[in-house]
């Protein structure tokens, strides 16, 4: 997908955004596609239009922008009609500015296929509960196994452990006769490998700040400053004690080098940690395992590792993708010559 980076966290809250689809070149079998786009949108209860507390200090130094109105393309009640036996693929795109999704199918059998726009080695069930972070992206080949006149959903789990309807897909009539066997894996994306990462670059960025959190200072336009100071200027968080862009990368690379990253959270919130123009792979017990990704969500008080390799020339931001954190102090960028 792609959004605005002026002002995100004003201009992606107001719905400046839209899904950038590529596709295969040899598409797989499924009977109708759709792309979903999930967002929330904070409204003012009196006028129903677009609080504009944007730069709200509660927003920047807590869990980021939450809004009271969740929408799919921009309905609160989307409905897709489908029939039995329908193979569908659904592209997820979590577009808000801050919200976690925790999704689970109802009366669909499915499969992840792709994460983050990387297809996976092999399509991997979903069973349980998949988790879209804020800029995360997941392709799901889904069947639906609902019978005609009941509903299948696509289920968003709350706060409060209750589920709620995030896609409704009332069944009518049956399509194909019977249940189809698993989908074959996406083809590859060049790219998708990581290489040997024994002699890669060692990294570490360490996340500070918030409310509730320990940040006694850090700097600002050269000066180190309390953390008051810091949120009289609207800088409530900080990588590796620096509370906005630095004018030097937090790495310079050159191209082809491995590295990887240690990411340390020291705040009490989860961060959403968004790397641009590369994709990664986290590192367990010193192997990368697990899909490519680029964007991490990083618990609270959680320490991460994601190994990758500098394949792509340019300044690339790495940042947090709840975007009133990004604008409040957490940016930061690599440089790859």
């Amino acid at each position: 997908w792609y959004h605005a980076h002026n002002r995100s966290w004003v201009q992606v809250a107001r719905g400046l955004h839209g899904p950038l689809i590529v596709e295969e070149a040899v598409l797989p079998e499924v009977d109708r596609e759709e792309t979903l786009v999930l967002d929330d949108w904070l409204l003012d209860p009196e006028t129903a239009l677009i609080d504009d507390s944007f730069d709200h200090p509660m927003m920047m130094s807590h869990g980021g922008r939450i809004g009271n109105l969740i929408t799919t393309n921009g309905r609160s009640d989307l409905s897709i009609p489908v029939a039995q036996h329908m193979r569908l693929r659904l592209r997820l795109i979590n577009a808000s500015n801050a919200r976690i999704f925790p999704l689970q199918l109802a009366g669909l059998r499915g499969w992840t296929v792709a994460l983050d726009g990387m297809p996976l080695a092999q399509p991997e069930p979903l069973e349980d509960v998949l988790v879209l972070a804020p800029a995360q992206r997941a392709d799901l080949i889904v069947d639906v196994t609902t019978e005609a006149g009941e509903t299948a959903h696509l289920v968003r789990i709350g706060n409060d452990d209750r589920p709620a309807s995030q896609v409704a897909f009332p069944v009518s009539g049956t399509g194909t006769q019977s249940p189809r066997a698993a989908p074959a894996a996406l083809p590859p994306n060049p790219g998708d490998g990581l290489g040997f990462l024994a002699d890669a670059r060692p990294l570490r960025l360490v996340m500070s700040g918030g409310a509730m959190g320990r940040m006694d200072s850090a700097f600002l336009g050269g000066e180190r400053l309390g953390f008051r100071a810091l949120a009289a200027r609207g800088r409530f968080w900080a990588f590796n004690e620096m509370a906005e862009m630095t004018q030097a990368p937090l790495a310079d690379l050159s191209l082809g080098e491995p590295v990887r990253l240690e990411i340390v959270n020291e705040t009490v919130f989860p961060h959403a940690m968004h790397l641009h123009g590369m994709h990664f792979r986290e590192i367990r017990d010193g192997r990368p395992v697990g899909p490519m990704r680029d964007t991490l969500l990083v618990a609270a008080q959680e320490t991460r590792e994601i190994g990758f390799v500098a394949d792509n020339p340019g300044d690339w931001l790495f940042h947090c993708h709840m975007l009133s954190h990004a604008e409040s102090g957490m940016m930061t960028w690599v440089r790859v010559t």
